[in-house]
């Protein structure tokens, strides 16, 4: 059956991405025969904008949402409502093999390089098998000059792809994962916290693969991380999401220097990394919002009015229990 190719929406100023308003609840029962049930709201009414060769950095305490949203984006995990909007298509909409070759030009990376490569399978499988899904090669010569480059261009080496994924380090596994995505020239990559189990040294060796990438490739970045020294390496633009919300959102700079939102100034306080230091020693001083981070995390069962984060908020008002700020 002869299908129409999708179209390819002309650059310009038209966000690659757009998601609307986007909900992924999950219907969890328990009891006898599962008589009792109750919602879980992961996603809870997100929408954001991301544009060609440009990062956005989504942070926030683990549990929070962050990876239901990734996949709800990639159709991976169906969702409860909202739109979500990739070069013009409608992704949510689209029949299954047109969402099939969408696919070749959005791209994820795990967060665990163990778990998310097969151990019983070589690299050139790994890397390859997109290529040969896709009939972006024809014969295993091919194949193997395709994986041979794109092992190359992150930091391995051709002779790799004979290779098992337990012959190599953390660092290269996550490589491997890398180069996986890339073999069949995406324009979006979500990387889910790609950089969290892997030693800092080596994180730094992630982040800088990942910024060459792009200026190289001229890559789109959603990233997702709880770490705000490493958004701040990566992003153009931060994202602050909690209890499956987005709380704010600014220019990485503007957001480091002039946090708004309390939650976002605990997150800051929290934060490890030398730079964020100062930002805490900022916090301390009189006047300052959320100095530390209450231990109780929000509930994503429990419904709540107003704003999700007043029950930690050390300066909730009355009204923040019935209306929600503004963005």
């Amino acid at each position: 059956m002869n299908v129409a190719p999708l179209n390819v929406e002309p650059r310009g100023s038209a966000p690659l991405l757009r998601v609307a308003d986007v909900r992924t609840h999950f219907v969890v029962r328990h009891g006898p025969l599962g008589a009792r049930s109750y919602v879980l709201k992961a996603v809870d009414g997100v929408s954001l904008e991301l544009h060609r060769g440009r990062s956005l950095g989504l942070v926030g305490e683990s549990g929070c949402g962050k990876s239901t949203l990734a996949r709800t984006i990639l159709r991976l995990i169906p969702a409860t409502s909202g739109r979500v909007t990739f070069a013009g298509h409608d992704v949510f909409k689209l029949p299954r093999h047109q969402l099939r070759r969408l696919r070749r030009r959005m791209q994820i990376v795990f967060q665990d390089p163990i778990t998310s490569l097969n151990p019983r399978l070589r690299v050139e499988t790994i890397v390859g098998e997109a290529l040969k899904v896709h009939g972006l090669v024809r014969t295993r010569p091919e194949l193997r000059d395709r994986v041979a480059q794109v092992l190359t261009r992150v930091g391995l080496s051709p002779d790799d792809q004979d290779r098992y994924p337990h012959e190599f380090s953390g660092g290269q596994r996550q490589r491997i994962g890398i180069a996986r995505a890339l073999a069949i020239e995406p324009e979006l990559l979500i990387c889910d916290e790609p950089v969290s189990a892997l030693d800092v040294s080596i994180q730094a060796q992630i982040l800088n693969l990942l910024a060459d990438l792009q200026h190289d490739l001229g890559l789109c970045y959603l990233f997702i991380a709880h770490d705000l020294a490493v958004v701040r390496h990566i992003s153009d633009d931060v994202a602050v999401m909690y209890a499956g919300k987005i709380v704010e959102r600014a220019p990485t700079k503007e957001l480091f220097q002039t946090p708004r939102h309390p939650y976002t100034h605990a997150l800051l306080a929290a934060a490890r990394d030398s730079d964020s230091a100062a930002a805490k020693a900022r916090l301390e001083t009189p006047g300052r919002p959320g100095r530390a981070l209450s231990p109780q995390p929000p509930d994503p069962v429990e419904t709540q009015a107003g704003c999700a984060y007043h029950p930690r908020c050390p300066i909730a008002e009355p009204v923040c229990c019935v209306e929600s700020p503004l963005l």
